[in-house]
C-alpha cells in the first residue's frame, strides 16, 4: 500500500547528504560544542518532527573522502531511498552519488542541492565542468544563499527558475550571542576561498593597527607580502570556539570581498552582526541579501581610501548593536530550516511514489 503524500505540518522523513561521515558534528551540536547551522538546517528541521537520516561512518577503513565514500553513499541511498520522501545533498559536492543515482531511475525521490560553488563548479573547462553541469541538471531544485546566482544557474543550467531557488543561510543564535566583554582584539578579518581580498585591507589597515587575519594558505600567501612590518597575525584552523572567541572581543571585523562565483563571506558576517560585533564589509553581489548599511559598514570592493577611512574614524560601530536584531529576524537556522520544509513539501506532494515498501531498519543516527 502506497502511503498518503505528506501534507504541511505532517512530517517527512529525510536522506540528509554531506560532503564527509558527519557523525561527530551531529554529536558536537547536541553537546553544545559547535553551532547548529553546520548541519544547514537538519537540527532544526529534526526539531519540527521530520525525521532526518544521514549516512553514518562506515565501519570499514575509508581511504580518503572521494571515490571510497561517495560509493558507500550510493550503497546507502540505494538502501534507503525508498523509505525516505526526499534527499537533501547540503553540499554540491555531495549531491553527485544521488543525482547519478536519480538520472538513472534508481533513486525516484525528490533531490535538492544546496550549493556553495555551483556557478564556480559549471563554469569549469573540459570534463569536471561537464559533470557537474549534467549532475546539477538532474536537481528537482537547486538552492543557493546568494540571490545574484539565480539567473546566471538556471541559464547555465538551462533550467526554468522555479528550479533554482535563493534559500537564506541562516546562523545558530544561541551559540553566537552578544557577550559582556571588552573589545580589546584589534581588527579581525576572517575567511577562506577566493572570494577573499585580503590584500585590499593590508593596503587599507592604519599604521599604527593591530591586525589577526584568521584564513587558508592561499590567501595568507596573497596577504603575507604587503603584511610585512605591520603588527599582523595570521592565523589558521582556529576551533570554532576560540574564534567565538575572537570574534567577541574584535574591535572590529572587516570583511574584504572580491567578486566570486562562490558564496563568500555571508557565514562569517550572520555569526559576528549576531555576536553585535561591528563589521566593515566590501559591497559585492554575493552578499547582497545581507547587507543593512544602517547595521554595518558597507564599502566598495577593492578601495583601500574607503576602507581605511572606516577604520580610521569608527563612530559608526553603534550600528552593530542592531546586529543581532537584524539576524534573529531573517537570518536564523530556523529561517533555513523553515525554507528548506517548503521546498521538500512542495516536491514531496508532487511525487506520486511516496512511502513505498516497508519501512528502513536503519543503523544510521536520526534527530529527533
Amino acid at each position: 500500500m502506497t502511503d498518503a503524500p505528506a501534507r504541511a505540518g505532517q512530517p517527512l522523513t529525510i536522506a540528509a547528504l554531506f560532503v564527509s561521515p558527519w557523525d561527530h558534528e551531529f554529536a558536537n551540536v547536541d553537546a553544545g560544542r559547535v553551532p547548529s547551522h553546520r548541519l544547514f538546517g537538519m537540527h532544526e528541521l529534526a526539531a519540527r518532527g521530520h525525521r532526518v537520516l544521514h549516512h553514518a561512518r562506515s565501519t570499514r577503513p575509508n581511504r580518503g573522502l572521494g571515490t571510497g565514500w561517495r560509493l558507500s553513499q550510493v550503497l546507502w541511498l540505494l538502501r534507503v531511498q525508498r523509505d525516505v520522501d526526499v534527499v537533501i545533498a547540503t553540499h554540491e559536492a555531495a549531491a553527485l552519488p544521488a543525482l547519478l543515482l536519480h538520472r538513472l531511475g534508481l533513486v525516484r525521490r525528490p533531490v535538492v542541492v544546496m550549493t556553495v560553488a555551483a556557478l564556480d563548479a559549471t563554469s569549469r573547462h573540459g570534463f569536471a565542468g561537464a559533470v557537474h553541469r549534467a549532475a546539477l541538471r538532474g536537481a528537482d531544485v537547486v538552492s543557493v544563499f546568494a540571490s545574484a546566482q539565480l539567473e546566471p544557474l538556471a541559464r547555465r543550467l538551462r533550467r526554468s527558475r522555479d528550479r533554482v531557488r535563493w534559500v537564506p543561510l541562516g546562523v545558530d543564535t544561541s551559540f553566537f550571542a552578544p557577550r559582556d566583554v571588552a573589545r580589546d582584539g584589534g581588527v579581525l578579518s576572517v575567511g577562506t576561498n577566493a572570494g577573499k581580498d585580503f590584500p585590499t585591507l593590508m593596503a587599507a589597515l592604519p599604521r599604527d593597527a593591530v591586525c589577526t587575519v584568521v584564513t587558508d594558505a592561499w590567501n595568507r600567501g596573497q596577504a603575507e607580502p604587503s603584511a610585512r612590518g605591520r603588527a599582523v597575525t595570521f592565523r589558521s584552523d582556529v576551533a570554532i570556539a576560540e574564534l567565538r572567541e575572537l570574534y567577541a572581543r574584535a574591535e572590529v571585523m572587516v570583511l574584504p570581498l572580491r567578486e566570486s562565483e562562490m558564496s563568500s563571506g555571508q557565514t562569517v558576517l550572520l555569526e559576528n552582526l549576531a555576536m553585535g560585533t561591528p563589521v566593515i564589509i566590501s559591497d559585492v553581489s554575493g552578499v547582497t541579501d545581507y547587507l543593512d548599511p544602517e547595521v554595518m559598514c558597507v564599502v566598495p570592493a577593492g578601495e583601500p581610501a574607503p576602507l581605511r577611512e572606516a577604520l580610521d574614524d569608527l563612530t559608526w560601530r553603534e550600528r552593530s548593536r542592531r546586529g543581532p536584531g537584524l539576524v534573529a529576524a531573517r537570518f536564523t537556522t530556523e529561517h533555513l530550516a523553515s525554507a528548506l520544509e517548503d521546498i521538500a513539501l512542495g516536491l514531496v506532494n508532487r511525487s506520486p511514489d511516496r512511502g513505498q515498501g516497508r519501512p528502513v531498519e536503519d543503523s544510521s543516527p536520526t534527530l529527533s
